[in-house]
């Protein structure tokens, strides 16, 4: 049996900031590459922009 859990999208985007600020820390301890910063930063910007679509998506 699969559960699937409904998650908020205002809470997704809330999540995706904190894993930022992490990816940002990290870099910063040189404990990742430039190369694995930028591929997370923007796997996070298309995440971002799909959450915003469904927070706006909810509000109409």
């Amino acid at each position: 049996m699969f559960l699937f859990h409904k998650q908020n999208p205002k809470t997704k985007l809330e999540g995706l900031d904190h894993a930022l600020e992490i990816l940002n820390e990290r870099y910063k301890n040189k404990q990742i590459t430039i190369d694995e910063f930028q591929k997370q930063c923007e796997k996070f910007g298309k995440l971002r922009e799909k959450y915003q679509k469904e927070n706006k998506k909810k509000d109409l």
